[in-house]
């Protein structure tokens, strides 16, 4: 598997997701061609990685080598074309690879290459530095995290000035949560934009082109903080009262914004989608989903009973009422509101993912055990809920999008297409009533378990 010009190098077969948390962040910089990847090679530590692939227009094999340029950004470095079969096509991919690995420095670097941005380069006082951060920074049980996130920083922009700020400091969950949105497009294939100053992402792809702007529910002032429910009665009042108050505030602030839709350079016959998320409080987000339809639609789904059998029926919310709060309920009924042409969420949207995506890599630490569990449709398509429960390891699987719900604006001025977020589930009216589709085995919600092991 190397020519003769070279030195012998080993050179090892990867998972399509080891390939992937180093070069899928390259990917979605300009748009993908359509092909199906089929064979990925590695020569470690992650110094040089190859691709197998079939061109869908034509069915020819090609290939591509990717090595991370003189900044650290994985880049293609050789293509190589027509291949006879899967073999040719391995045994020339793996001599250029070697070739690369062998003159490193010099085959690697592009030229044009631009300074990248540090996520973990201290801007701040430690007495400053969220907790989280440093969680992050510094635990071994969060290696694989930071590791993985130390790959995409170096191709994120810094479009507003504030990112690194704000991950250190007292914006962590937000800035994560943008960065979670962005592994999400860039895994669907989109050519991913950060315009200046905002929307925050401008994604370009074959089912066309449409804005996300990230957004999210934060912690009250102390003195306001509501305790998690644990009576029948508290969860009812928590999940159809207080929770669509918090939502109701980030989505009304981006809805009211006018500069969003005055803002020179911005396109107002493309879709507009929210994607929020709940940080307000820990563990708040095992309700958050269904407060968030709720708030979104103005319509609470309940369970009756009729001549012995249950019946779900959507029953009109009109307002939101907790304390002295009274809010109008329907997100999709305000006024202005045809702009947004969708709101998209997920409670999976963590750092817990960022740390089970990069073990699934190979990028963890061996003294760490972590476990994934929780609830799942069942993978034979019949929308039955069902548990799980996995340990993240090398054979681990999971996608960015896994767990994203997105909820579609009957009145949008300009809807967003299903095939946006390949992989989601969807929220849509139909008939006046409110349907959801979703991936066999969508993820409904979960934990993440993390034991270190001395």
């Amino acid at each position: 598997m190397r020519n003769d010009e070279t030195k012998p190098v080993e050179i090892r077969q990867v998972s399509e997701r080891r390939f992937n948390a180093h070069v899928v962040w390259a990917r979605g910089h300009k748009g993908l061609p359509p092909i199906k990847e089929v064979e990925w090679l590695e020569i470690e530590p992650a110094q040089v990685f190859g691709t197998i692939f079939v061109d869908l227009t034509d069915r020819d094999l090609h290939s591509a080598v990717m090595a991370p340029d003189l900044a650290g950004r994985y880049r293609g470095v050789d293509i190589l074309q027509d291949h006879a079969n899967i073999r040719d096509a391995v045994e020339r991919t793996a001599a250029s690879m070697a070739r690369v690995h062998e003159d490193y420095d010099h085959e690697r670097a592009q030229g044009d290459e631009k300074a990248s941005v540090d996520f973990f380069a201290k801007v701040a006082k430690e007495s400053k530095l969220h907790e989280r951060f440093k969680y992050l920074r510094d635990s071994p049980s969060a290696v694989a995290a930071k590791r993985l996130i130390e790959v995409a920083m170096r191709w994120y922009e810094n479009q507003d000035g504030s990112y690194i700020e704000q991950f250190q400091t007292t914006g962590f969950d937000a800035r994560v949560w943008e960065l979670y949105l962005w592994a999400v497009l860039r895994e669907a294939g989109h050519q991913v934009e950060q315009p200046k100053p905002a929307p925050d992402f401008l994604a370009r792809g074959i089912v066309g082109d449409f804005y996300v702007e990230a957004t999210t529910s934060n912690p009250p002032p102390a003195n306001q903080v509501v305790p998690l429910p644990v009576t029948e009665a508290d969860i009812f009042e928590y999940v159809h009262n207080y929770l669509p108050t918090r939502f109701s505030g980030p989505l009304w602030t981006k809805l009211n914004d006018k500069g969003y839709w005055t803002r020179d350079g911005l396109d107002l016959t493309i879709p507009f989608a929210i994607a929020i998320q709940d940080f307000h409080q820990d563990l708040s987000m095992t309700w958050s989903q269904s407060a968030l339809f709720e708030y979104l639609y103005g319509v609470r789904v309940e369970e009756i009973e009729t001549d012995g059998k249950v019946q779900r029926v959507e029953v009109p919310v009109a307002q939101l009422k907790w304390g002295p709060k009274v809010l109008p309920s329907g997100f999709f009924k305000l006024p202005d509101s045809e702009r947004v042409s969708a709101v998209a969420f997920n409670a999976a949207g963590t750092l817990s993912k960022f740390n089970r995506m990069g073990i699934a890599a190979g990028m963890g630490d061996p003294s760490v055990s972590v476990k994934h569990e929780g609830r799942r449709f069942s993978k034979d398509n019949t929308g039955v809920e069902e548990p799980f429960s996995l340990p993240a390891s090398a054979d681990y699987e999971e996608d960015w999008i896994d767990g994203l719900t997105v909820f579609h604006n009957p009145n949008a001025l300009n809807p967003l297409p299903f095939e946006a977020f390949p992989g989601a589930a969807h929220v849509f009216e139909e008939n006046g009533l409110h349907r959801q589709i979703a991936p066999a085995g969508h993820l409904v919600s979960s934990t993440t378990e993390i034991v270190t092991y001395n």
